[in-house]
């Protein structure tokens, strides 16, 4: 760790989740860890429509759990990061970091002074003189603003990261990353799928996908005429002031159609990844994610992607005081922390 760890904060379409870790000899402590949900249209399609409200909300999550510790770090995921996997001859990490902006250049459909670019290598000995390195790039607009919200909330945002990352990150903390294997992280968000893809170990494919969870919503309000509001109550519980034997059986039939919706994009983006990858078997996927639990969705995926399910659980490998924390609690939040819990293993001083 280059310094104390930061404050994962993952700002979603629906909701803000709040992780804080600390490591210490005998492992991973849980120091802190929330959920808010956000009003609606909050942020529609990456961009933040009404920014005071995420500000108060961000100070709300802070408050309430009695966070003194400011510095944390965000992360971004859709159309405004661009991240791909190129060959670039052998070279030093100083060497890249001086040639990075004019080689990214040919790779990234945004003129190169409107992002933010960096590159990690890979492999630095993929044969033949050349080595692979992985080629992050995000709009300076987007991250200038979403840094402008958070220090509004008198939130020092140290860290910007990519969710797709921090997926791995959590897992990493977790569960034992096969090295012979081929697996995918799959993060089924409100209005985002993030995909990563791990082979030999490493990331070999990423991806985002700008449609989940809202989709089962809108239906039900759709097909219900009920708000946005009744229309989530309806997808997360059986207890609602309508004919629930009648409810229940379209809202399941909705949720299946839909859950073949999403499987089709995720499906798509794996056949890439498969038509392009010599690793192309997955034979696990890990599942997590607010819309994770909707209703045929782990079916869908072992049918049609060939491969076992598992919830992704990060809070699997960390100490948690008790004291402090309801097991049966936690566990509820387990779907929708990943990203926060893999931001929240950053520490001051990383890039």
């Amino acid at each position: 760790m280059a310094g104390k760890n930061v404050i994962g904060l993952d700002i979603g379409t629906s909701s803000i989740k709040l992780a804080h870790l600390k490591q210490t000899k005998k492992g991973t402590h849980l120091l802190h860890f929330d959920s808010i949900m956000l009003p609606p249209d909050t942020i529609r399609d990456g961009q933040v429509m009404h920014a005071p409200n995420l500000s108060d909300r961000i100070q709300e999550i802070f408050k309430l759990n009695k966070v003194r510790h400011r510095k944390a770090a965000v992360s971004l995921s859709g159309h405004s990061v661009i991240i791909k996997k190129i060959s670039l001859p052998e070279m030093t990490e100083d060497e890249l970091e001086d040639s990075i902006q004019w080689e990214a250049e040919q790779y990234i459909p945004f003129d190169i002074k409107d992002v933010f670019v960096d590159a990690e290598i890979v492999n630095p000995n993929a044969g033949q003189g050349q080595m692979d390195v992985l080629l992050v790039a995000a709009k300076k607009a987007i991250i200038e603003e979403l840094s402008e919200v958070v220090r509004d909330a008198r939130v020092d945002p140290q860290i910007v990261d990519v969710d797709a990352f921090a997926l791995y990150n959590a897992f990493e903390l977790s569960y034992d990353v096969p090295l012979d294997d081929t697996i995918a992280l799959i993060n089924v968000g409100a209005a985002t799928i993030n995909i990563n893809v791990i082979a030999g170990g490493l990331s070999a494919f990423t991806r985002d996908i700008t449609i989940g969870g809202n989709m089962l919503t809108e239906e039900i309000s759709k097909q219900f005429a009920v708000p946005w509001e009744e229309a989530e109550h309806m997808k997360t519980s059986s207890e609602t002031t309508l004919s629930m034997s009648g409810v229940l059986r379209e809202v399941q039939r909705i949720s299946h159609r839909i859950s073949d919706n999403l499987v089709s994009e995720i499906q798509r983006s794996l056949d890439f990844f498969a038509a392009t990858s010599m690793n192309a078997r997955i034979s696990t996927i890990y599942l997590c994610g607010g819309a994770a639990l909707q209703t045929g969705l782990v079916s869908a995926l072992e049918t049609r992607i060939g491969a076992e399910v598992k919830a992704l659980n990060p809070f699997n490998n960390l100490i948690i005081d008790p004291k402090k924390f309801d097991a049966s609690s936690l566990q509820r939040f387990a779907p929708v922390a990943a990203v926060s819990i893999g931001l929240a293993r950053r520490a001051k001083g990383e890039r």
